[in-house]
This record gives C-alpha cells, sequence and structure tokens, in this order.
C-alpha cells in the first residue's frame, strides 16, 4: 500500500504547527483597501459587547428567511466566524459585511446583525493553502465560532 497521502498531510501538519502569522492586526472596517495586497490570511470576526445568544438566534431567524446565502449554525460564542483566503481577502470580507453576492456563504452582516464586530487578520507568508485550512481549522476547532463550517470547501 501507497501512504503518499497519509505522508504529505503529516508533512502539512507539521509545517501547520509551526506556521506563525508575520502579521496580525484589527481590520478598520471604513478602510478595507489595506487588504488589497494581501494574499494569505486567516481572518476572526468577532462580537463587541453584545448577547451570543441574542446574535445566534438572530441569524438562525435572517437564515429561515433564505433571502441571502448565510452558513452552517454552530452554537452561540462570541467568536462569529473563522475563516481564511488564499485568493481575493479584500472580497472575502466585503462579502461577510454584506456586500457581495447573495448566493455567496457568508455571514452578510449588513443584512441582519445591529451590533459591533470586529475582524482580526492574522497574514501568513510562503504558506500552501493546504497548511493554511489546516492552521485554520485548528484555530477554529480552539474558538468554537457560532457560525461557519470547518475544513476546506471540497471536503
Amino acid at each position: 500500500m501507497n501512504f503518499e497521502y497519509i505522508d504529505k498531510l503529516i508533512e502539512n501538519c507539521n509545517l501547520a504547527k509551526k506556521a506563525k502569522p508575520i502579521k496580525e492586526f484589527a481590520l478598520d472596517i471604513n478602510d478595507i483597501s489595506t487588504l488589497d495586497s494581501i494574499k494569505n490570511a486567516i481572518y476572526i470576526i468577532e462580537e463587541l459587547n453584545g448577547n451570543k445568544q441574542k446574535t445566534f438566534e438572530h441569524l438562525k431567524n435572517y437564515k429561515s428567511k433564505k433571502e441571502r446565502a448565510c452558513p452552517k449554525l454552530n452554537k452561540p460564542s462570541k467568536i462569529m466566524y473563522v475563516g481564511s483566503s488564499t485568493t481575493n481577502l479584500k472580497k472575502r470580507i466585503k462579502e461577510h459585511i454584506g456586500d457581495g453576492s447573495k448566493r455567496t456563504y457568508s455571514l452578510q452582516l449588513k443584512h441582519w446583525f445591529k451590533g459591533e464586530y470586529k475582524i482580526t487578520i492574522k497574514i501568513y507568508d510562503d504558506i500552501s493553502r493546504n497548511v493554511l485550512q489546516l492552521v485554520e481549522d485548528n484555530l477554529s476547532c480552539q474558538l468554537k465560532p457560532a457560525f461557519g463550517k470547518q475544513g476546506a470547501n471540497n471536503k
């Protein structure tokens, strides 16, 4: 039996364990142009000064209307979402804010959320998509976000 896939997975896991962001910052929602040149990043969307149970119920109610594609419901948490991008971070953040396609699964915040939130960006340099996905999955496992799935889109 060939273990090439498992060997590569172990190698990627070891790289993910060593991966550290080269920069981390809170995004200014009024100036998302700072994301223009960022290639590999993980983002964390966190509710500030709110009620995680009410927020969970608000998205649950909004999602039931089926006006826009919304993420999977997990359980109430002040961490709303953990995600990553290797292609167009600015576009992905705009989708979560609610300025993207209504068919793209994202938080769609401006369509249902009235509270305050913070988006933390963690930039990684010279990291493969598979390794970044493992770092994201590990962070999501630790933070237990209220919304979204774990794992790559094709898993």
